[in-house]
C-alpha cells in the first residue's frame, strides 16, 4: 500500500450487486463480510440502511477506504482467505487494465 490512487466512481451511491462488481468480488464474500462484522456488533463502513424499507446502499468511496483496503492486506485467517483475497487483487488489476 505505498501508492496512493484516487479512486472515483460514476455514482455517488450503489447497490451492492454493483458495489462487487465495480470492486472484484463475488457477491457471496460480500454477504459473508456482512455476516462476520455483524457477529462483531460492527457495520460495514459506507452501507447505509433505506428507512422504511430492508434494503441497503453503498457509499462506495466509504467502503473502499474504510473497510475494503484494510479487509484485503490485513491478516487472512486461513489458506482459503488468503487465496481469496488474492484472486479480488487480480480481478482488480485486470479491470483497471481493460479501463
Amino acid at each position: 500500500m505505498d501508492k496512493t490512487v484516487n479512486y472515483n466512481y460514476p455514482f455517488r451511491y450503489c447497490n451492492s450487486r454493483k458495489l462487487c462488481e465495480v470492486h472484484g468480488l463475488q457477491y457471496t464474500t460480500l454477504e459473508r463480510w456482512i455476516r462476520e462484522e455483524k457477529e462483531k456488533g460492527k457495520t460495514i463502513p459506507g452501507r447505509i440502511k433505506i428507512p422504511g424499507t430492508r434494503s441497503f446502499v453503498y457509499d462506495p468511496g466509504i467502503f473502499h477506504d474504510q473497510f475494503f483496503l484494510s479487509r484485503i492486506h490485513g491478516p487472512v485467517r486461513n489458506e482459503y482467505e488468503k487465496q481469496e483475497h488474492l484472486l479480488i487483487i487480480n480481478n482488480q488489476q485486470r479491470k483497471a487494465k481493460q479501463q
